[in-house]
């Protein structure tokens, strides 16, 4: 019983781990919603439809997400492996944590423009956190990242500059979205930019901060990302 625990334990922890990660991303999201300076590339197209559907900014996500689940089924066809729709759940729990978390912090307007700034700042610190976590737990993909993952791999492109193309494509179709149906500029602001710049640095600050200690005992100086065993796009 007791070796059954001690290997039940870390899979449980990586589980915790992984919800702590969606829940802080989540509170990022919120967060820059509430700066009113532009979200975050990924989140433009549901904040936009958010404004005039009457949908929560959080169901959108998970609609969107399960929008990138199907593409990808689309692009892999009987290579995909239906262990990664555990995927859906993690995006339904981080929809379920956006709708949560704009509530909690419902009491946050700041009124001038450097106030705005500083709660951006704290949204970006929070998304590259949350991101952080959820890539260390090493369990799954958000779904929009599962489809970066699938079209670089299919069609061997770099996933550098897949992710670029992706953020564009969403900025894009959150503004078009933006002047169709609300007749004017929302959601897309100097913040969208600005989050499109630091959040990946941040992750990388966290990934260097979290290997300190290892790098004081062995003297190791490169330090990435763990890579999920047993690729379930191959």
């Amino acid at each position: 019983m007791d070796l059954k625990h001690k290997k039940a334990k870390p899979q449980f922890l990586k589980v915790i781990q992984l919800t702590l990660g969606l829940f802080i991303l989540a509170l990022g999201v919120s967060l820059s919603v509430k700066a009113n300076l532009g979200v975050t590339p990924i989140s433009c197209v549901p904040y936009i439809y958010s404004l005039f559907l009457p949908f929560s900014l959080g169901e959108l996500t998970i609609f969107m997400n399960a929008v990138f689940i199907l593409l990808q089924i689309a692009i892999l066809r009987k290579k995909y492996r239906y262990i990664q729709l555990i995927q859906l759940v993690a995006v339904i729990l981080l929809g379920f944590f956006i709708d949560f978390t704009l509530y909690l912090i419902s009491g946050i307007n700041p009124t001038t423009y450097l106030g705005q700034l500083l709660v951006l700042l704290v949204s970006c610190a929070f998304i590259a956190l949350g991101i952080f976590l959820f890539v260390k737990a090493n369990i799954t993909y958000i779904p929009g990242d599962g489809l970066l993952v699938v079209i670089s791999k299919t069609f061997k492109k770099n996933f550098g500059k897949v992710k670029i193309c992706f953020d564009c494509s969403m900025v894009t179709i959150g503004v078009v979205s933006s002047f169709l149906f609300l007749h004017k500029l929302a959601g897309v602001r100097e913040g969208t930019i600005l989050a499109a710049l630091i959040v990946g640095l941040l992750i990388q600050l966290y990934e260097k901060i979290s290997h300190l200690p290892a790098r004081k005992l062995i003297g190791t100086e490169n330090h990435q990302l763990p890579q999920r065993k047993g690729n379930a796009f191959k």
